[in-house]
């Protein structure tokens, strides 16, 4: 039976507690708070953001991440733009003849300053004093092809061709001339076959 005040009334139910019980109330929400709290940082990721998360195996062992990959210096590709091929220039040896020798490097010269007339004349001269030499009748017919004269262009590197003896660049040369000479002049399959020749003696 509890005990009653000096006015005859109950006294209030806080006031008959026991020290001890508020002392338990107390760490029963200091260890609610931590159990939250617990919780709270479970449902938080471990990981940085921007990771990727570990692979977990069959057996249950989680594998570590595999960092990505940084790329290096030797990894980058330049790419540049398409160049078409440079044609090899023919190897040409220089006329015994020193008369002969002066008129090539004059029509040489003649060519390049585009004065194909002077040119043309200067390897005929030329001709008159060496008439068996192949790699005149080739000069005259490259010169003949750049004037757009294929007839005679086509003419000129099989009669240089009939004089080689054992040439085979000079003759891939005059093939491939014969063969732009009868491309030009609307014969494709003589063109074709003057090609494969070229390639074969190459």
């Amino acid at each position: 039976m509890g005990k009653w005040g000096c006015d005859g009334s109950r006294p209030a139910a806080g006031f008959l507690a026991k020290p001890a019980d508020r002392s338990n109330a107390g760490r029963s929400r200091i260890v609610l708070l931590c159990l939250v709290g617990m919780l709270l940082s479970a449902c938080g990721s471990t990981y940085r953001q921007g990771e990727p998360a570990p692979v977990v195996s069959p057996g249950g062992t989680a594998a570590a991440p595999a960092s990505p990959r940084r790329v290096e210096q030797s990894d980058s590709v330049e790419v540049s733009a398409y160049r078409e091929p440079q044609t090899v220039a023919l190897a040409r040896p220089a006329p015994a003849n020193r008369a002969v020798r002066n008129l090539v490097q004059r029509a040489e010269a003649q060519r390049e300053a585009g004065e194909y007339a002077a040119a043309q004349a200067s390897l005929e001269r030329a001709l008159r004093i060496e008439p068996e030499n192949p790699d005149l009748w080739n000069r005259l017919a490259h010169l003949y092809l750049l004037q757009q004269s294929f007839a005679r262009a086509e003419q000129f590197a099989a009669k240089s061709n009939s004089l080689l003896q054992g040439d085979d660049g000079l003759a891939a040369d005059n093939w491939s001339v014969i063969a732009q000479a009868r491309r030009a002049q609307g014969d494709a399959a003589g063109a074709r076959q003057a090609s494969e020749r070229a390639r074969v003696r190459r």
